[in-house]
């Protein structure tokens, strides 16, 4: 099928600098076949758009979400990660049956298609009802079971059926990643296991890194070894990794995230709300880390609006550095397309407007 769009204003991402020309674009069998000015409106085609005073640009990466959690919009609000996570979401997670994971999965998709995401990378418990989430909105998603030391075997179950399904199917819009949940809640063995069943299925691996301080202080008691070392000397860097917040690095750390495969999700709004602390992005992207987006879940986000992140990633960066120029819009926008598809491993297939 042939679609073409005409008198586009396409914003590409290709490149370091914003490049916006107004062209056509043909597509075929949701391909991009050609970008040009004036392409030959003689083609026989079977739709086409006429874009005239429109925007043309690619669809938003949100690398870190917990999309079931929607249900918990504001839900006990005003508290620091720990105490909101023990006192409030998870006696109520407890309650969650598989349909309400899978309706509350939708209503996530809706609201980050209504804002011009189109691809998530997600991690949660009953994942087998997100995933027919994802499919039946038509997103494009990396998605994986949360493990860790006290829930281990039927995730670990779930991760490798559905990547024998998922992962070896080129048409398939979803991809299947192991997810471990930090590095806090999961000890050596389950970080072993994780890595290897990663490298069983040749995927990557998603999980929470250094979100807060009280987080490090627990992995400093417990190994004697900040999390980014006691990740390394486990070899989770072996392979891709989705790291989601990384606010508490060293400059020790940051010599280790220089050579991963993968990046940094930063999520500036639930950073915010629960008073987590603020990613260095500028310096992790100096240090030629790749930095995306994420909402994280909607409890602690309240919203699924990659452009909200994006203007308080912004803000956030500008304060932090006491220097306006510190970030450009730019760059946040690449952060939130082409940046993103590098973190998810994705970028050969979206993150740019170009022929492929």
């Amino acid at each position: 099928m042939k679609k073409l769009i005409t008198n586009a204003y396409v914003l590409d991402m290709v490149g370091d600098v914003a490049n916006i020309e107004k062209k056509d674009i043909l597509i075929e069998d949701n391909i991009i076949e050609k970008i040009d000015k004036d392409i030959d409106t003689n083609i026989e085609i079977d739709e086409k758009i006429n874009a005239k005073n429109m925007l043309v640009m690619p669809g938003l990466v949100n690398t870190h979400t917990h999309l079931a959690m929607s249900i918990f919009r504001g839900y006990k609000a005003d508290k620091k990660l720990i105490d909101w996570l023990e006192d409030a979401i998870f006696p109520v997670e407890d309650k969650l049956e598989p349909e309400d994971i899978y309706w509350n999965s939708y209503l996530s998709c809706l609201e980050m298609i209504k804002s011009g995401t189109t691809t998530c990378n997600d991690m949660y418990f009953g994942m087998n009802k997100t995933v027919e989430a994802i499919k039946d909105t038509g997103l494009r998603a990396v998605v994986g079971w949360c493990i860790k030391d006290d829930s281990i075997k039927d995730k670990v179950e779930k991760t490798r059926e559905y990547a024998k399904i998922y992962n070896n199917d080129k048409n398939s819009k979803i991809k299947i990643y192991v997810s471990a949940d930090a590095p806090h809640t999961c000890n050596p063995d389950t970080m072993e296991l994780c890595v290897n069943l990663a490298k069983e299925l040749n995927t990557g691996l998603h999980m929470h890194l250094a979100e807060t301080s009280e987080e490090e202080s627990k992995v400093k008691s417990k190994y004697n070894k900040r999390s980014t070392e006691y990740l390394k000397d486990l070899s989770v860097f072996d392979i891709p990794v989705v790291l989601a917040h990384g606010i508490y690095v060293s400059d020790t750390d940051i010599e280790i995230l220089k050579n991963i495969k993968g990046g940094i999700s930063h999520n500036p709004i639930s950073n915010c709300k629960l008073s987590s602390g603020i990613c260095d992005v500028v310096k992790l992207r100096k240090n030629g880390i790749n930095i995306g987006l994420g909402t994280d879940g909607i409890g602690t986000t309240s919203t699924m609006d990659m452009f909200e992140e994006m203007k308080t990633a912004a803000y956030l960066q500008k304060i932090n550095t006491m220097e306006p120029s510190s970030i450009s819009a730019y760059d946040i926008l690449k952060m939130a397309t082409i940046e993103g598809a590098k973190v998810l491993g994705m970028e050969k297939e979206i993150g740019t407007i170009e022929v492929r």
